[in-house]
């Protein structure tokens, strides 16, 4: 009896774990659609084309570049916060391992 509740309670959480990954992944995969832009180019006609009689153009547009990405904040701050914490972390563990363990493990003799 006990072995087949603790099944029961294992499937249930198997299923609602992989519920709470489809629920979470469902808008990730909408974000991926990109939008198409068209970009206007110029065209040319050789003279002695067949297009002579047509008239110039009123304006001509230059295709604008593309401004550069700006950096994400989380690339900023929270990366570098992380592997600060990350090399405070190694560093105390250390120095308490060493205070704790390796201390108490040689004695000195007189």
């Amino acid at each position: 009896m006990v072995g087949s509740l603790h099944d029961m309670i294992r499937r249930i959480t198997v299923i609602v774990f992989v519920g709470l990954l489809l629920a979470l992944s469902v808008p990730a995969f909408a974000a991926d659609e990109t939008t198409e832009t068209t970009v206007a180019t110029e065209t040319t006609v050789a003279e002695g084309g067949a297009s002579e009689d047509l008239p110039a153009p009123a304006v001509s547009i230059a295709p604008e570049p593309e401004p550069e990405a700006a950096i994400d904040w989380t690339y900023r701050f929270l990366v570098p916060t992380g592997i600060v914490l990350a090399v405070l972390a190694v560093v105390t563990i250390t120095v308490q391992y060493f205070l704790q363990v390796v201390r108490k493990r040689y004695r000195v003799t007189e």
